[in-house]
């Protein structure tokens, strides 16, 4: 059997409007000796139906099919059933800018003959391209890890702008692949290859476009304690990382100053969402003891300031984070500081530039929101009169105790024969009700419905009670009302 020179591996959730572009730009590139590894990561588009058509054209093509645990998972999954002679990640929303670009990856990583080679990356906007090139001096294309260690939180963290040694990869199991980590996962990786390569090649040109405009990506949706949780376990990990290869005392200047930066990228990025800057105080403080170690007493001096990835911008911001001073944290994206200071206004515009859209467009969507609101509280008040609202009220008021017993019991076996509760389901989706070892129909029953929580794939709870608001102002559960009443409308 002949080795590919290159596998690609390509994770897969959701994206069939970019997909076809994505595949084109890997099975008609000038270097055919290659698989390519799609990790169907659990997608409900059509995105699976398309991989299994460009499977049956083109037999370099294996698809995994895979419930959803996230991209880093899926990377995992892949990585363990390459066997090309290098690796390359590919989103499955981008695409390479070449058709030679494998041939000329290839020829470079033979001639330096490197663990890693390092290229350039194009970040593509709808009405631009901003393009990133790796340089670290005019000539040299060779680099040791410790020649770049001082580069280790400068260089692109993008795990898809490099190609790797297979063999490099398998020496080690214990990469930053997470499960059920759904943001974040490039950064510890990447410090982990920086660390751990014997020799690292750098080329300049871009050879991928890494897309900036998929509002499905999950750093474009909508915010969610998923995003926080990443981040924490991101920092975590890069933490463990570099303690791990002792490498603390080297670097905990450049990690504290990483910390800040990412914490103000992070917040700039989702509108400085009160959940977050509540999250962010409890993940800052596990780090306060190692930022006070590089900050001691003077939060931010001017030697500091020298340190190159302070932005002098943001003093203000790294203040506030540094003494956890969160009234000052929240007065620097208050509506009015953004008005009446001039970087309140720069923070505004690159707010606009980084989320792609204008502000016109943004008073729509509140505008749309509220329309939609509005409506949904005049249906509301017009179905309070309902048989639903009724039987909801009549059941859940606590005539007796025996008739709240029997109505539990009669509901938790509804509910438990009806074949719409996926008990291992709701606990690989919560994992506080798994840890907490709780029943979980008895926890959806109780807690879980009003939490927005979902029994199934095969039912939709909050669908059901968008399409339903009498339900909802009912305070029935609405697997309950669906088996009792609901099956027909719904169905």
């Amino acid at each position: 059997m002949n080795i590919p020179k290159i596998s690609v591996i390509v994770p897969v959730y959701n994206v069939e409007k970019y997909l076809t572009e994505c595949l084109n730009s890997i099975i008609n590139q000038t270097l055919k000796e290659i698989e390519i590894i799609c990790v169907n990561d659990g997608s409900t588009d059509n995105s699976l139906e398309i991989l299994k058509e460009y499977a049956s054209i083109d037999e370099r093509i294996k698809i995994i099919d895979k419930e959803n645990d996230g991209q880093g998972y899926a990377r995992k999954i892949g990585l363990d059933l390459a066997i090309g002679e290098y690796i390359l990640f590919c989103d499955s929303d981008d695409k390479y800018e070449s058709n030679n670009a494998f041939e000329i990856l290839i020829d470079e990583v033979t001639k330096l003959n490197v663990d890693i080679l390092l290229f350039g990356i194009n970040f593509w906007y709808k009405n631009k391209i901003e393009s990133f090139k790796v340089t670290y001096g005019q000539k040299q294309k060779v680099f040791s890890s410790k020649e770049l260690i001082n580069y280790i939180y400068e260089t692109n963290v993008e795990i898809y702008c490099k190609l790797y040694s297979n063999a490099f990869l398998k020496r080690y199991n214990d990469w930053f692949f997470p499960k059920k980590v759904y943001m974040y996962q490039d950064a510890p990786f990447h410090r982990q290859i920086l660390l751990r390569a014997d020799k690292i090649g750098v080329c300049e040109e871009c050879f991928y476009r890494q897309r900036k405009f998929n509002n499905n990506s999950v750093v474009r949706s909508k915010f969610s304690i998923k995003k926080i949780e990443g981040y924490s376990k991101s920092l975590h990990a890069e933490y463990d990382i570099i303690k791990k290869a002792n490498k603390l005392d080297e670097l905990k200047k450049q990690f504290v100053y990483y910390i800040l930066n990412t914490a103000y990228n992070f917040v700039i990025r989702e509108y400085a969402h009160p959940l977050l800057i509540q999250n962010l105080k409890i993940i800052l403080k596990e780090f306060k003891s190692l930022i006070d170690s590089v900050i001691k007493d003077n939060p931010i001096s001017n030697k500091l300031l020298e340190f190159p990835f302070i932005n002098k911008d943001r003093i203000f911001f790294y203040k506030a984070i540094i003494r956890f001073d969160y009234d000052s944290f929240v007065l620097y994206f208050n509506k009015k500081y953004i008005k009446n200071k001039n970087r309140g206004i720069q923070i505004k515009d690159e707010i606009i530039k980084n989320r792609d859209f204008s502000i016109e467009q943004k008073n729509n969507e509140i505008k749309d929101l509220c329309t939609q609101n509005n409506i949904q509280d005049q249906e509301i008040k017009q179905l309070q009169n309902s048989w639903s609202y009724r039987i909801g009220r009549l059941i859940t008021y606590p005539l007796s105790i025996p008739l709240e017993f029997y109505k539990y019991i009669h509901d938790y076996n509804l509910v438990k024969k009806s074949g719409l509760f996926d008990s291992k389901y709701y606990l690989a989706n919560n994992e506080d009700v798994k840890k907490a070892k709780i029943n979980p129909i008895k926890h959806y029953l109780k807690f879980g419905w009003k939490e927005g929580r979902n029994p199934s794939e095969k039912f939709n709870g909050n669908d059901y009670l968008n399409k339903r608001p009498d339900v909802r102002v009912a305070g029935i559960c609405p697997l309950v009302h669906y088996l009792k009443f609901g099956k027909n409308e719904y169905d």
